[in-house]
């Protein structure tokens, strides 16, 4: 068979054919290392936002997670499909707030959890404003032990102690865990946000049990020494079962359900 040359239009065709091939080739991989940088940069939990936006599982996006906390403002919750989850282990139902306030879906939310069977406990959302006798009083009252699978947890957080100086927030918070103690038979966890404890109640605190919010990716560290159990690391996760944004947690490694369990 003869051979001919290809044309200079023949050859300025392939050029420009292996030209776009490269181009895409470059923005493939330029694309790549966008989404890694985006998921190191980002909460775990805006991530899995963006990964279900796109069309993907958001329960496979959210990282590992071993339990939830919920309160009134994730609506009503349908518990069957939230204990078909098997990587929850805990649930922590908000029960009260400051001296009078009961969280209007707390008794559905622990009857309906536990008759699906999940691990259950209950938490107050501690503030300054108001004696520590008066807001255990209040969570006595509504928080029956007979039906706890969890420790009690008290969450002391920006909000709700705004004004209030750190001694006299250690001393109330102080006196509310030991009223808790003598009434559930052991010391409460004390959930907050990683900067908040650190300034606030560290290291006076470190030996208790401490379920630190921090979200963007980096573990939470203990200002003083000590250790945290677990990690709120995103308030935007999504589960079946609960329509919207979730608060998803995480035991520190050393930590079980055994050790918050009664």
């Amino acid at each position: 068979m003869t051979y001919r040359k290809p044309s200079k239009k023949r050859r300025a065709k392939t050029r420009r054919h292996k030209r776009w091939t490269w181009a895409r080739v470059r923005n493939t991989i330029l694309t790549i290392l966008f989404l890694v940088l985006l998921w190191r940069l980002v909460s775990p939990g805006t991530f899995s936002s963006v990964i279900s936006w796109i069309g993907f599982s958001s329960e496979t996006s959210t990282g590992q997670y071993d339990g939830i906390d919920v309160s009134k403002h994730n609506g009503k919750i349908d518990w069957k499909k939230v204990a078909n989850n098997k990587r929850i282990q805990f649930v922590y139902i908000k029960a009260t707030e400051g001296k009078s306030l009961c969280d209007h879906r707390y008794n559905r939310n622990i009857k309906e959890a536990h008759k699906e069977g999940l691990k259950v406990g209950s938490y107050h959302f501690f503030t300054s404003r108001r004696s520590a006798k008066e807001q255990f009083e209040n969570f006595r009252k509504r928080v029956d032990k007979r039906q706890q699978d969890l420790l009690p947890m008290i969450d002391v957080e920006e909000k709700g102690n705004r004004g209030c100086n750190r001694e006299q927030l250690q001393e109330s918070l102080r006196e509310m865990m030991e009223l808790m103690k003598a009434e559930y038979g052991k010391y409460p966890l004390i959930y907050s946000g990683h900067d908040f404890y650190n300034k606030y109640l560290a290291p006076e605190f470190n030996k208790h049990y401490l379920f630190l919010a921090r979200y963007g990716g980096e573990k939470p560290y203990i200002k003083g020494g000590g250790k945290w159990n677990i990690w709120q690391y995103s308030e935007t996760g999504h589960i079946e079962g609960i329509k919207g944004k979730v608060d998803l947690n995480r035991f520190a490694s050393g930590t079980t359900l055994r050790d918050i369990s009664y």
